[in-house]
């Protein structure tokens, strides 16, 4: 029996078309945006981890930047002992000058003013190393790596050298009998040489971490673009189907008018 809902096949195709172009549009809005998620109902629980490791990602760009500071802060420090390092050994030659029995008056006196001259600019060399106005010979300084990783505590104490140097005099020194005191040239060696080893050893362990944090760091990356870009591929082959079907459904459109063209032929006939 031919009825007047023949013509039904027109609203199930247009609908159809309707549903096909809001998919469509939503591709548009994907590829448009690069993201995944584009309206608030879109794969909320992914959303919230993605939003979760952003933050957590943001923290550890943050702490790459304070670590590489505090490498830069190491390796000025590491310059200052390296001087260190050098006044001793010219405090070692004066020293072994010192000890000659033909030395005179004049060459004695000179011996002990340039002793004098180093050991003042060697105590001035741990005094005037700080960074940003934080000194770094004696004091504390805290590296954030952010989130979720332990802070590593820099400690580089001069202390230990401060205090050999000041047992060591220019008039020992001009004397030959500095590496003789109770604390001579050569404790100021050994302090100087702990400090090298501990600014080594915190440059490594700094950089160690900066090196772990870079691999999470990508890691992070990968995983939240995963969750909140678009997969181009994917979505402009959804587009193409979803354009296919917009024109064949539009072809079917016209089947189902011309369905209904024919009852309003044969009510005319």
């Amino acid at each position: 029996m031919t009825t007047i809902n023949a013509g039904g096949a027109f609203y199930r195709v247009q609908n159809s078309l309707d549903q096909n172009s809001s998919r469509v549009s939503d591709s548009m809005q994907r590829l448009a945006s690069g993201k995944q998620n584009i309206a608030p109902g879109d794969r909320t629980a992914s959303s919230a981890v993605a939003f979760g490791m952003k933050a957590e990602l943001a923290s550890l760009k943050v702490g790459i930047q304070n670590g590489t500071e505090a490498l830069n802060a190491i390796e000025m420090i590491t310059n200052d002992i390296a001087a260190l390092n050098d006044m001793v050994v010219r405090l070692e030659e004066l020293n072994a000058l010192g000890e000659n029995g033909f030395n005179s008056g004049a060459d004695t006196a000179a011996l002990a003013a340039e002793a004098d001259k180093i050991l003042t600019e060697f105590t001035a060399v741990q005094t005037r190393a700080t960074w940003k106005g934080n000194a770094i010979f004696g004091g504390t300084n805290n590296v954030a790596f952010g989130r979720n990783t332990d802070a590593v505590n820099i400690t580089l104490t001069g202390n230990g050298a401060t205090s050999a140097s000041a047992s060591v005099t220019a008039a020992n020194i001009s004397n030959g009998t500095a590496d003789h005191a109770t604390t001579g040239l050569d404790d100021l060696k050994r302090d100087v040489d702990a400090m090298q080893i501990t600014a080594g050893a915190f440059y490594n362990q700094v950089s160690n971490t900066i090196d772990h944090l870079s691999s999470l760091k990508a890691g992070y990356s990968l995983d939240l673009s995963s969750k909140m870009d678009v997969d181009f591929a994917g979505e402009t082959t959804e587009l193409a189907k979803g354009q296919i079907l917009a024109q064949a459904g539009t072809a079917m459109l016209a089947q189902a008018n011309a369905q209904g063209q024919g009852m309003l032929a044969l009510i005319q006939s």
